[in-house]
Parts: C-alpha cells; sequence; structure tokens
C-alpha cells in the first residue's frame, strides 16, 4: 500500500474518531503526555518496542492535524523496571511537566507504585501492559489496555488440565505481577501445586530454588517473571539436569529472549500465554504496515498496546480537554466507540477491558501459536 494510502486511511480513522479540528488553527502549545517505559532493568527487551508503538501514535495524531491544532508531545522516562524509579518518574512528570495524563508503567508493581500519587493529584494513568489483579482496585484513575491476569491466570490452569499435568510447582517473581497471577492459578487448577516458590530479581544464582523443585517432581514448572531472571534460570536448570514441561505466561512471550541460543534451547518446546490482538482486522494490518514503514522490523510485544493506550488518551483529551478529572470521565466513553488495534478496549467502572489469549508453543526458536482462549468459549488448542 502507498505511504500517502495509509496516512489517508489514519487520517480518515482520526476525524472519524474526532481528534481532528474542524478548522485549521495557529500552532499552539503542545499537549505534553507523560510515558514510563523500561529502557533499562529486567523488562528492558521491551522498551524501545514500546517506546516506538507509543511514538508512532503520536506521530500519527500529529500528521493528521494533532488535537485541535495542537501537537502531541510525548515525554518519555526511563524506569529502570524499578518502582521506586517509576515513582520518582512519575512525580517528575506531574510536578515538572504538568501532564495530565500518563502511558505507564509497564510492570504492574511500577503502575502500582504510582497510582497512589497519580490518585491524589488527579492525573490519568493507562497502561498497556500491566496486568496484575490487584489493579483492578488501584484508584479511579488508573485504567489499563491489557487484560487482568485473573484471566491470564485462568487460561494457563486450563492449558495445564488439558493436557493433563497434575502435579505443578510455580516458580513466580516475588512482585505483584508473580503472586497475582499464581494466586488466580491455584485457584483454577485442579491439580496439586507441589511446591510454589517466589524468587527474587537480580540474582545471579537460582540453584538453590531450582533443586527444591526438582526435588518435588512435578509434572509442569509454572514461569511468572521476566527475560533478565528467565534467562539465568533456564541456563541454570540445564546445569542441574532439571527436565520437566514449562509453561510461562507473557513476561517472558517476546522472541528477544532467543538471543541466547542456551537458553533457546532450553525453551525448546515450553508453552507459553500472550494476550491476543486481532491480527487480520483493518486497524491491526494499518498498525502493522505503519510500523514497519516506521521502524523497518515488527512490533514487540505491548507495541500494540502502547499505541492504543495514547490514541484513547488522546481521543479523551479531544472530547473533554487537557485536565486529569475530565480525562478520566471522559475515558469510558471514548474506549466503547474506539476502534482499537488490539481488539475491544471498552473500560469497565474499575478501568479494566476484555482480552482473549493466544497459546504459544516454542518450536525451532519460534513462538508458534498452536490455540487460543476467549471468556465464552474457555480453552481451545489445535
Amino acid at each position: 500500500m502507498k505511504k500517502w494510502y495509509i496516512l489517508s486511511v489514519i487520517l480518515a480513522m482520526l476525524i472519524a474518531s474526532g481528534c481532528v479540528g474542524e478548522k485549521p488553527q495557529q500552532k499552539q502549545e503542545d499537549i505534553k503526555i507523560g510515558v514510563l517505559i523500561t529502557y533499562t532493568g529486567g523488562l528492558a527487551q521491551f522498551g524501545e518496542a514500546m517506546a516506538n508503538g507509543a511514538k508512532l501514535a503520536a506521530q500519527e495524531i500529529n500528521k493528521a492535524g494533532g488535537i485541535n491544532g495542537k501537537n502531541i508531545t510525548l515525554i518519555l522516562e526511563d524506569t529502570g523496571t524499578d518502582p521506586a524509579k517509576a515513582a520518582e518518574a512519575a512525580k517528575k512528570l506531574i510536578d515538572v511537566d504538568n501532564v495530565q495524563v500518563i502511558i505507564g508503567a509497564v510492570s504492574s508493581s511500577e503502575t502500582l507504585a504510582v497510582a497512589n500519587y497519580s490518585e491524589r493529584l488527579k492525573v490519568v494513568l493507562i497502561s498497556p501492559s500491566s496486568t496484575a489483579p490487584s489493579l483492578t482496585n488501584a484508584g479511579d484513575y488508573v485504567f489499563r489496555v491489557v487484560g487482568s491476569d485473573n484471566l491470564q491466570g485462568d487460561v494457563i490452569a486450563q492449558l495445564a488440565m488439558a493436557k493433563n499435568f497434575t502435579k505443578a510447582a510455580a516458580l513466580v517473581e516475588n512482585n505483584d505481577y508473580g503472586i497475582g497471577l499464581e494466586n488466580v492459578f491455584k485457584e483454577e487448577f485442579n491439580g496439586t501445586i507441589v511446591k510454589s516458590i517466589h524468587y527474587e530479581k537480580g540474582k545471579a544464582d537460582y540453584r538453590t530454588e531450582l533443586d527444591t523443585i526438582k526435588k518435588a517432581a512435578p509434572d509442569v514448572i509454572i514461569y511468572v517473571g521476566y527475560p533478565a531472571e528467565a534467562s539465568s534460570i533456564l541456563q541454570q536448570t540445564k546445569q542441574l539436569g532439571l527436565k520437566t514441561n514449562w509453561i510461562a505466561a507473557e513476561g517472558i512471550a517476546d522472541p528477544g529472549i532467543f538471543q541466547n541460543p542456551e537458553v533457546a534451547s532450553q525453551m525448546e518446546g515450553m508453552l507459553l500465554t500472550k494476550p491476543s490482538s486481532p491480527e487480520q482486522s483493518p486497524e491491526y494490518q494499518n498498525f502493522l504496515k505503519l510500523y514497519r514503514a516506521a521502524y523497518g522490523k515488527d512490533p514487540g510485544i505491548y507495541s500494540d498496546t502502547e499505541f492504543d493506550a495514547v490514541t484513547l488518551a488522546a481521543l479523551a483529551i479531544k472530547e473533554a480537554g487537557n485536565d486529569g478529572e475530565k480525562i478520566k470521565n471522559a475515558l469510558p466513553a471514548v474506549s466503547h466507540k474506539y476502534k482499537a488495534v488490539t481488539g475491544d478496549k471498552s473500560f469497565d467502572e474499575n478501568g479494566d477491558v476484555p482480552q482473549d489469549y493466544t497459546i504459544l508453543e516454542v518450536v525451532n526458536k519460534t513462538m508458534v501459536p498452536i490455540g487460543s482462549w476467549n471468556p465464552a468459549t474457555g480453552i481451545k488448542l489445535k
């Protein structure tokens, strides 16, 4: 498709959604939107691709005329995948840059660390990737465009049972994401939990934890964590001769983890769950073409939800003005009208959205779709 045609489609979408003013206006002060991103730390692997999704949304809105003649300016802050750093970055965005909406944070613990301050100052948070169930009650100003792990925990439990696993060991990072998902899995899994380990991030050696699991003899390990620690853990499983089945949540469901050949080898046959997007929809296909044209590669995990989060923020600002309380009040109605790249993003009373999931299997360093899950039909495997 020619570039001019792609832009015309985006322009038409934005006009239909109301992002473009009715009359040309003189250049005014830009509208600032904060973005909390993980360029470093445990989720550094996701940072660039997610930032690209945010930048692409802003670029397309600005090309189409901005919001009533005002351009969007993104102010990106690196959180280091650290809740304390995320809180400081958010305070800077709110107190110094005076943003009324922040896209982020990335990890659940970061978003929860930011939520109290943003709630008190009436600044909206829209996370593209925080999935912990506890975010549902984090505040009136907290939204997310990805499903809660109340759903993903059920998906993993159904997958384990569909594969006839009866003895599970949970190996999860000691944070809101890991423990929150594990709790849902325990509630939904009909088998036995033979061992539960909450590991600390940033360690060089996880062999004690892995040896404990090995002695428990599970037929599946449920893993919830991030690429940095997963890489160490997977290499050490080989050293210990720990051989069993694995099901992992989306925290490591990105092909970038295959950069280490030994890790890629250890992941062979691993099953993973990942929030899905309607990749054949016109909206997603348009996003994919724009992303490839801008960056010369395919989007990474959560590039698309980052795009949707920025666009929803822009639509709410257009609808209600650049004021945190007004943005918060406008978002539910705006989300019900917006045709998102990642599917239905209709916010409920808690700022949560519906979500379907894709089931993946690692085959020859590729994450191959082998099934799906949605609330209506449950799990379906090919």
